[in-house]
């Protein structure tokens, strides 16, 4: 029988060459044995008393559900990494002496993309709700910390409707090896981009021609253009989107998100 100690070998060079599978597959029973030792979740008294061998267990169960976390989100296992993380929340949070374990270098990282997976969900409630349960945690200025601000700058562009701005920073974020992690909830997040521009297009103009369309919703061909359009139910007709077609004469515009939704292209001066 493979020894604990050849389990967690075996899963490190794996992680150390991006071999994500893999871990998975020596993740199962190497947290069977972490539930044997009792270090899959932390005896806070033993913790707290300074057991400096139970401490050491510990820092090396955090770290195997790093790799279990990290290796989750690569694999687009949104669920899985979820459940690493409320594990990973006990270690972190959970150990009334802050100080017991040493402050992992993944920390801020993992709990960014937990946060970023709230955005793609669009579980905008919970996302508050977790801000401010670390706003009382000793992570420092959340805002000045790479990691960190990401989900809360990104959270509040969305939230303004400054999409443009929303966008670039997604498509800027591609080029940051320092959270290589994040890029992951690109396509996720640029759909729930798009979709609120739709929904507010939609109100906004009862048609419009499909480049204009187009330029609204960040497409680079008018062939993704229109498949957008035919599964939102929109027709296309002599080259326009028209949003409505039972009231297309008489719809009128909404001046307030006309107003929000001509800050989204460059070019939408063509459209008034």
């Amino acid at each position: 029988m493979v020894s604990l100690h050849e389990l967690v070998k075996g899963l490190k060079a794996a992680f150390q060459i991006r071999d994500y599978r893999t871990c998975v597959d020596l993740l199962g029973p190497i947290k069977i044995e972490l539930i044997k030792a009792r270090l899959l979740v932390p005896d806070v008294l033993a913790a707290s008393d300074g057991n400096t061998a139970y401490l050491d267990d510990l820092e090396v169960a955090k770290k195997i559900l790093e790799i279990g976390a990290l290796s989750s989100i690569n694999l687009l296992d949104f669920a899985g990494f979820e459940n690493y993380y409320a594990q990973l929340r006990a270690f972190y949070f959970g150990i009334p002496d802050t100080h017991a374990l040493a402050d992992s270098e993944n920390k801020k990282k993992l709990i960014s993309l937990y946060l970023l997976i709230l955005l793609a969900q669009g579980d905008v409630t919970k996302f508050h709700s977790e801000l401010e349960f670390l706003s009382k945690r000793d992570l420092g200025n959340i805002e000045e910390n790479t990691y960190l601000s990401y989900p809360v700058r990104l959270e509040k562009l969305l939230m303004e409707g400054s999409y443009q701005k929303a966008w670039d920073m997604l498509q800027n974020g591609r080029e940051d090896d320092k959270i290589e992690e994040f890029n992951i909830f690109d396509e996720t997040l640029m759909n729930a981009i798009r979709d609120s521009i739709a929904r507010n297009t939609e109100v906004a103009y009862a048609r419009l021609p499909l480049s204009n369309v187009k330029a609204l919703l960040f497409f680079k061909s008018e062939k993704d253009t229109e498949a957008f359009a035919k599964a939102r139910g929109w027709n296309i007709v002599n080259g326009c989107v028209l949003f409505d077609e039972d009231d297309v004469s008489e719809k009128k515009e909404q001046t307030s998100i006309v107003s929000k939704a001509l800050s989204y292209a460059t070019n939408l001066e063509s459209i008034v």
